[in-house]
């Protein structure tokens, strides 16, 4: 196989880096640095050379060095890690080492906060973070059935016996001329000596659309409001006890913008195509789309959750519990992706979240640790489709019957790890049991797209899917510098229903999708460098799938598509690679971090038709290689600089890889000054930029098969401002 050279180079660097940071002559401070990254993805606290799991920690001070205000750059430092979205309001969905998401399947990496389960994931949590872990591979013998692919932990910042604040302004502009201006920051203290303590963090940012359409039917090219309001409380009435409660409610207002937003891959097939026909004589350029139909997204989040603590001479009982109320209305999805007056789609959707997990922890031991506990998951969520024709306006969208989907999960979960006679080898066996409850309704009725009528059911289903989640780990620590283990582990996903395609004459077998599982099998070494200045960690894996849920789209004899969220679990897959990251630290000024993952990811059955099968191909989403490299340098004065590269190798858009992404170089830069007080900074994201799809792609939904692909973009090129002050 041979590798983009931006691949070799990276790794051309992490061997040069570990030869030169072995010269260093102050190790004592970096191995300080490298000692306090904590890992608590295992629920106990253990270092990072300590554990006997893949996983990237960000803590604090690398996001605040890194800018990590925008959860979809958090791909850009992990590797084998990758975000999905369908554009800059939709929904961030993760895949990991092969094991894709998507946006019509649930994430397959599950999100906590602070020991809360989130389903999704907004930017604006981001501003009081303490740390960020990623955890590669299944973690459902702690975590549950959506953490197959793997887990993302977020760890807010603790308010402290002093008053403190943080305030950020930041200003951008892109596209020549757009802009994104916003403000946010928290104030923490004590509410009650130092038992009751609490924060109150905020942000408000209105933004031009990164893609704007100049067609639009609303006088609006594209824009989004964002408010964002969260309280937290911190309660410590003695040594044993912590409880932890935080909510918050999060508004966003989008005139001119649907949630998921297609532009044209190929700029000048759709030019020729449609420019004259459809488009009035008007040319797209690079960051831009031409859709008449009128767009609005509106949405309002409130959540929250409490996590409590209480410590025993033995151990330790953890419990949470959270709750969260999502509504969302969005419209103006172009079904023939052109200025030509023709049909509009539009989704409305509630979801009311509630889970829980109570869980006992044994006290630190060398010889004997186990953990067990009790998860519940319950889920509803409320869909209704509408459209709208010609010169349509928002009130004119008829609606056809809502979907409702329930499910409700119970699990039980247990893990212990043992010392073995041979000195520093220890083991670990874990097992979950999931019992999972789906069932789904919906009214008969009709939903026109002006060139097929879907004619839908009155239908009541529901199943029940079940499975044991095994894990096994053995871990040989050789010395305080050398930690080598390796593991198998099983995650799922429960079944479900299609309701999309629940229409009269469409057979059981399609409307039912099974549960999916996956094995896989890992190994890695951690390592301390001699000097301790740095650490290098690597991992290798393999992966194989049963009952692979995957995204089909269903289309009529012209080609066109009658939907696009259809689910099969007929398909399998295998993934195996590796990742290699590092941090060093050549002098106190200077720190480097470099990362690179393999993964390569294929479908081994994927039968989309009688006589087509994809068994072959690899997996949509998922790059064959990706890279990153970063610099920082602090001068004596309080100046800095840094300075990042990331590489994301060849991707396919689509399962047939009709549509496919080409490598791309992403470089981000920074330069500023930071003292104790105040800091700022300018920045720049995507300095070349690249035009990069970010998501599926799809053939023209109303128009159907005329040569051309449509996927949602990611960001151009943002240059921007950035001051903070803190009391």
């Amino acid at each position: 196989m041979l590798l983009p050279r931006s691949a070799v180079l990276s790794a051309l660097v992490l061997s040069a880096a570990t030869q030169t940071f072995a010269q260093s002559d102050d190790p004592e401070e970096s191995s300080e640095v490298i000692d306090s990254i904590v890992v608590t993805g295992q629920k106990r606290d253990e270092s990072l050379l300590e554990s006997d799991l893949s996983v990237t920690v960000l803590s604090e001070q690398e996001i605040r060095e890194a800018r990590l205000r925008d959860i979809r750059r958090l791909d850009d430092l992990v590797p084998n890690v990758q975000f999905n979205e369908s554009g800059q309001l939709s929904s961030v969905f993760v895949s990991i080492r092969g094991v894709e998401s998507n946006p019509f399947i649930v994430n397959r990496a599950a999100i906590y906060i602070d020991g809360v389960p989130f389903r999704e994931l907004n930017n604006a949590v981001l501003n009081q973070i303490e740390s960020i872990e990623v955890l590669r591979g299944p973690q459902s013998t702690l975590y549950g059935a959506n953490s197959e692919a793997g887990l993302i932990l977020i760890n807010t910042r603790r308010p402290t016996d002093t008053v403190t604040s943080e305030f950020r302004i930041t200003s951008a502009t892109y596209n020549s001329g757009d802009a994104s201006n916003g403000i946010d920051g928290f104030v923490a203290g004590p509410l009650s000596g130092d038992t009751l303590l609490g924060s109150l963090a905020f942000k408000a940012s209105t933004e031009d659309a990164y893609i704007s359409n100049p067609a639009s039917s609303v006088g609006e090219p594209g824009e989004v409001t964002e408010l964002f309001l969260q309280g937290r409380l911190i309660y410590e009435p003695n040594d044993d006890l912590s409880i932890r409660a935080t909510a918050y409610v999060l508004d966003v207002d989008a005139p001119g913008l649907f949630e998921q937003e297609y532009s044209p891959i190929d700029i000048d097939l759709y030019n020729l195509t449609y420019a004259d026909a459809f488009n009035g004589g008007r040319n797209v350029d690079s960051f831009e789309f031409l859709n008449d139909v009128p767009k609005l997204t509106e949405e309002r989040d409130i959540i929250g959750g409490v996590s409590a603590e209480y410590r025993l001479s033995h151990g330790s009982i953890r419990g949470s519990v959270s709750y969260a109320d999502l509504d969302e209305d969005s419209a103006g999805l172009d079904l023939d992706l052109t200025a030509l007056p023709t049909v509009g789609g539009r989704d409305r959707e509630e979801e009311q979240v509630l889970s829980a997990e109570v869980s006992y922890t044994s006290s630190d031991s060398d010889t004997f640790e186990y953990l067990f506990g009790v998860a519940w998951y319950k889920e509803e969520r409320k869909t209704a489709l509408g459209t709208a024709f010609g010169a349509a306006a928002l009130d004119t969208y008829l609606f056809s019957p809502t979907q409702v989907a329930d499910g409700e999960d119970l699990s039980v979960f247990g893990s212990a790890t043992f010392a073995l006679p041979m000195e520093g080898l220890s083991a670990t066996l874990g097992l979950r049991y999931d019992h999972a409850d789906r069932s789904t309704r919906q009214s008969a009725g009709v939903l026109d797209l002006g060139f097929t009528q879907l004619i839908f059911q009155d239908i009541a289903l529901d199943d029940t899917f079940e499975e044991w989640l095994p894990r096994f780990v053995l871990s040989y620590e050789a010395s305080e510098s050398l930690n080598w283990y390796a593991s198998a582990s099983k995650g799922y996903i429960p079944g479900g229903f299609n309701l999309t395609a629940a229409q009269a004459d469409v057979a059981d077998e399609v409307v039912r999708f099974d549960k999916e599982s996956v094995w896989s099998y890992e190994t890695g070494v951690k390592i301390r460098l001699p000097d301790e200045k740095g650490y290098v960690n690597l991992a290798a894996f393999y992966i194989e799938s049963d009952n692979w849920q995957e995204v089909q789209v269903l289309i009529n004899d012209q080609g066109q598509v009658i939907s696009s969220a259809f689910i099969a679990a007929a398909a399998s897959i295998e993934s195996s690679g590796f990742e290699i990251e590092s941090v060093y630290y050549p002098t106190d000024r200077l720190k480097l971090s470099a990362g690179i993952g393999l993964a390569d990811a294929e479908y081994t059955d994927f039968q989309v038709s009688a006589t087509e099968n994809l068994s072959g191909n690899p997996v949509k989403l998922v790059p064959e290689i990706d890279a990153n490299l970063a610099a920082r340098y602090e001068f004596d004065n309080g100046f800095f600089a840094r300075g990042e590269l990331s590489y994301i190798g060849d991707t396919p858009l689509d399962e047939r890889s009709n549509a496919v992404r080409d490598g791309v170089a992403l470089w981000n830069a920074q330069i500023g000054y930071e003292a104790e007080r105040y800091s700022v900074r300018l920045f720049a994201e995507n300095l070349s930029n690249e035009r990069m799809e970010s998501g599926l792609a799809f053939e023209n939904f109303g128009l159907g098969s005329d040569g051309n692909y449509y996927a949602p973009l990611d960001a151009p090129r943002i240059v921007g401002i950035e001051l903070e002050a803190r009391f």
